[in-house]
């Protein structure tokens, strides 16, 4: 299969596909990889075209304020301000970086802890990382 002429666009639809359509027990680390693709990939182009989401409005990208255990610190030693496009760029270093570790519970991954060097750390359950890859996936789609 080829890709379209518009390689990110085509990618974002690939992701939701992924996403949408796959029905077996690997789903915690298809979750994984198709966050680290679009955390990624489309860094230098898309993520600054993020809506400037409040922290208080994170659950409606599927993150529940209280999975945000600690927002991190910028270069100069003040703490972040906690919105969409933060927490996205922290994801992405914790993921680029693989500072990032399962959640078990009764032998069951349920989730994964992200953390990155300058104090973030994020419990984020499966259900908010697969809405968040859609809803992320959705909207850089619709950027391209």
């Amino acid at each position: 299969m080829e890709y379209e002429e518009n390689f990110e666009k085509s990618f974002m639809r690939r992701t939701l596909s992924l996403i949408s359509e796959y029905e077996g027990s690997l789903d915690a680390t298809l979750l994984v990889n198709c966050l680290l693709g679009l955390l990624v990939l489309p860094k230098e182009t898309f993520i600054a075209q993020l809506p400037d989401v409040d922290f208080e409005s994170l659950a409606d990208w599927g993150v529940e304020p209280t999975s945000i255990r600690e927002v991190g610190r910028c270069s100069d030693g003040h703490q972040h301000n906690p919105t969409l496009k933060q927490l996205i760029r922290r994801l992405r270093n914790a993921v680029a970086h693989f500072r990032v570790k399962p959640i078990h519970r009764d032998e069951q991954v349920h989730g994964f802890t992200f953390r990155d060097q300058n104090g973030f750390h994020a419990k984020l359950s499966l259900t908010e990382m697969k809405t968040l890859v859609v809803k992320l996936a959705t909207h850089l789609e619709a950027q391209a």
